[in-house]
């Protein structure tokens, strides 16, 4: 009687499948499906607004942000691993592996953005309306971001091999959700897709966004961070410069409205040139890079930046950071950077990051004018953006007095470091692009992760490829070492 009721109940159900069959469509996503979607102004902008829903998701910036921040020399873990804070601890303590969740997510949500940032531009043509051409420029915005996460993450730096080493698959065009690139393109080929990406998206882009979204503006911003990390330093000024000439547009903010600069969602400001915006009491926002950094406590400050912070005479970048007590009772100083409103309630927290603002700009062509051998200019950029943190008098740079540093170089790096802590992973990408260690003397005996040296050329200053994309089943792309 038992086997003849279960298959009863499997005829019964095979019946009801097979009536629901013509209204049921279960067939994986194809181009052809999304290419008759994506017809019409209303929905390629609907497709865009999922495209930057795509670019907020938990699972992709969030997560780069973590990738890219613990691992530096800017952050001490604590001992208190809440939930957050664990997952971050492989990256912290450089124990990676193919299946560590946090790169598995991160990797498949930036694929996500690309495939839909390219469903729309492949529904554009060129010589569409300027408002389909704007929705064109902003896809291929997104599409380069997400280049960028995944190249840094799993690409060593431009400057090693002259960015011959192998980074991840370009996928350019359309195509079905199940299908897999077979091979992994090289860290130049990747660099030289998003220059592309980036240089046709700044014509494009005629529309004057406001900072939530991408403009001409942005595009101009990440090309002058690429051709940094490159090391074409004539091009990181040139694009560098676009954006500092735009006064009527864009101006570092000054005074209290700086010190406050982090707790707002930039709707005001004028130094933000694109951020993820979060509205106060909406619940949403509240990213766990956040919440480790101010709630689990995982990520204290270190002491060395700690230090360089109170090197300067009431350097105003001392209120992006609070004391706290973890539950041991130790007290450390931690980040408020992602506390927007911090009279809103802790459960309607939101954080608005900013990804690019114009201070990058300052600090990017002081970088390359440094390499340039040009010291002065180099130094200028520094005590402008020093004097707009309340620094004045001794406390400023000058060719003959460089203040202990060993060159104007270090004198840029160190104010890079004190201007960009927390923020999407500058750091990292300092010491990497310049060929820099990344040391941490400090922290408690015995904590995995602490009293380290890890060598730009150590196999682990990138991350492994998600198992599923070179178990040889789903995928067989090549792993990293």
């Amino acid at each position: 009687m038992k086997k003849i009721r279960n298959y009863s109940l499997l005829l019964l159900t095979l019946l009801l499948l097979a009536a629901c069959s013509e209204k049921l469509d279960l067939r994986p996503e194809t181009s052809m499906d999304t290419d008759k979607a994506l017809t019409g102004e209303t929905n390629l902008k609907l497709a865009t607004s999922g495209n930057y829903s795509l670019f907020n998701d938990l699972d992709f910036m969030p997560t780069y942000f973590h990738m890219v921040e613990s691992p530096v020399d800017n952050v001490e873990a604590t001992s208190v691993f809440d939930p957050g804070g664990t997952r971050q601890y492989g990256a912290y303590s450089y124990v990676y592996s193919p299946t560590m969740a946090n790169s598995s997510r991160m990797y498949a949500n930036a694929y996500k953005l690309i495939r839909g940032a390219n469903n729309v531009i492949a529904a554009i043509p060129d010589d569409a309306s300027p408002v389909l051409l704007q929705l064109k420029g902003e896809n291929l915005f997104l599409r380069a971001f997400a280049y960028h996460s995944l190249v840094k993450a799993y690409g060593r730096p431009y400057v090693q091999g002259s960015g011959n080493n192998p980074a991840v698959p370009i996928i350019d065009k359309p195509m079905p959700t199940l299908e897999r690139p077979a091979k992994r393109h090289t860290v130049k080929e990747v660099y030289d897709f998003m220059v592309a990406d980036l240089l046709k998206a700044e014509l494009l882009m005629t529309i004057d966004n406001n900072n939530a979204y991408a403009s001409k503006y942005t595009a101009q911003a990440m090309l002058s961070s690429l051709y940094l990390n490159m090391g074409n330093d004539a091009k990181t000024i040139e694009y560098a410069d676009k954006l500092i000439g735009q006064t009527a547009r864009f101006s570092l903010v000054q005074g209290d409205a700086y010190k406050g600069y982090f707790a707002t969602n930039h709707s005001a400001d004028k130094e933000t040139i694109l951020c993820i915006k979060n509205l106060d009491g909406t619940g949403s926002g509240f990213f766990y890079y956040n919440q480790s950094y101010t709630v689990e406590k995982f990520a204290a400050v270190s002491k060395p930046l700690w230090d360089l912070l109170n090197e300067g005479t009431g350097d105003l970048r001392k209120n992006f950071y609070k004391a706290l007590k973890t539950a041991d009772g130790t007290t450390w100083n931690f980040t408020t950077k992602f506390v927007q409103n911090p009279a809103v309630n802790t459960t309607e927290k939101v954080s608005s990051p900013p990804i690019y603002r114009l201070a990058e700009m300052y600090l990017n062509r002081a970088e390359a004018y440094a390499k340039q051998g040009k010291d002065q200019l180099a130094i200028d950029d520094v005590n402008t953006i020093r004097r707009r943190a309340g620094l004045t008098g001794t406390d400023l740079y000058a060719v003959g007095s460089l203040r202990g540093r060993s060159s104007v170089l270090q004198v840029v790096l160190d104010e890079r470091r004190l201007e960009f802590a927390f923020e999407g992973g500058q750091r990292r990408d300092d010491l990497l692009r310049n060929n820099l260690p990344m040391i941490r003397t400090y922290g408690k005996a015995g904590q995995p992760g602490s009293n380290i040296t890890v060598q730009p050329t150590d196999a682990r200053v990138v991350y492994y490829l998600p198992l599923n994309e070179t178990n040889g089943v789903t995928n067989s792309l090549e792993q990293n070492p």
